[in-house]
């Protein structure tokens, strides 16, 4: 798994060929409708983050069987499945098709693919032989460049440029701090709260170390979780001493949101674990994001480490998957 972050700009390089090269353009879109579970969700959610800078039309994601009834002819449905076959995904495309012909499929492979194939949709098809949550740049980039070339997402070329230059440069740093940090997080609850630019990541980190370290984790983002949750960092008093909290932020972000940060920190810090500032890199959203999602995938492989478990088997859901097969 660790070679595949190392990788990272390297499959960056090769995704975005998979966009251009595709040929696939849109035209009069109004709204866009992301369609996905898990790993193969991510990417919606970063294409969100991007939206709200990039883009003057709405975007969302629905992770569920049904799709949601304001979809219609001026509405772009990108659906993707790493698999292929993930049920959720299958149901929601199913049922979505007929209200747009605007769609885009992403897939390595199953029925996604093969129904897209057959009916003529738009397709990207990514290399096979991944987990999901390693395909992050198969399964965003290629979409990020058709969403760029049809102009709908107004992002520069010189943006992913520095995205692919900072995961490259910071590659050996990120894996020695998140190599160090791991064995403060061992046994702790890790809690990743983010700025709202950073909500997608801080997901990404949740889920990463669910599926890499087999631990649980909890992401909230500020200034949201100011209005309930900080009420919470009360009870139950022994968990909470065990929690370990990871802030993903801005060195020079906005006053008041740091303001923010800094007395929530303090108001909670008689309750908590150790609480720790982490700091996104780059001058651009995009290259930001993904320099605090370099940190977080190497920190779930090495946390990995620590419990001496193998980060690439997920049972409990091909397990989940068997039983829902029965």
């Amino acid at each position: 798994m660790i070679e595949i972050i190392d990788d990272l700009p390297q499959h960056i390089e090769e995704a975005i060929e998979l966009g251009s090269s595709s040929g696939i353009i849109f035209d009069k879109i109004k709204k866009v409708c992301i369609g996905g579970m898990g790993g193969s969700s991510i990417g919606g959610e970063l294409l969100i983050t991007l939206s709200q800078k990039y883009s003057t039309i709405p975007f969302s994601i629905i992770r569920d069987y049904t799709p949601p009834e304001y979809i219609d002819k001026k509405t772009l449905l990108v659906i993707v499945s790493y698999s292929g076959n993930t049920e959720e995904t299958i149901s929601f495309f199913e049922q979505a098709k007929g209200k747009t012909d605007n769609i885009l499929c992403v897939s390595s492979n199953g029925i996604l693919e093969d129904q897209a194939k057959k009916e003529n949709i738009p397709l990207v098809s990514i290399p096979k032989g991944y987990p999901p949550r390693g395909a992050i740049a198969y399964l965003f980039f290629p979409v990020l460049e058709i969403l760029r070339r049809s102009k709908i997402i107004n992002i520069k070329v010189e943006d992913i440029q520095e995205t692919k230059k900072i995961l490259m440069k910071n590659k050996d740093t990120a894996k020695a701090w998140a190599e160090e940090v791991s064995g403060k997080v061992k046994e702790k609850l890790p809690v990743i709260y983010s700025i709202f630019d950073y909500k997608a990541v801080a997901r990404r980190w949740s889920t990463q170390i669910n599926e890499n370290a087999k631990s649980l984790a909890h992401w909230a983002v500020f200034s949201e979780l100011d209005h309930n949750e900080i009420v919470g960092w009360s009870n139950p008093k022994e968990i909470l001493k065990r929690t370990f909290i990871f802030i993903l932020r801005d060195r020079n972000g906005d006053k008041g949101v740091n303001r923010r940060i800094e007395i929530t920190s303090e108001l909670i810090k008689e309750f908590s674990g150790e609480i720790m500032s982490v700091y996104a890199e780059g001058n651009s959203l995009l290259s930001r994001n993904f320099s605090l999602i370099q940190k977080g995938d190497y920190l779930s492989i090495f946390l990995a480490k620590a419990y001496k478990l193998d980060p690439l088997p997920v049972e409990r859901i091909q397990e989940l998957k068997r039983r829902l097969a029965e």
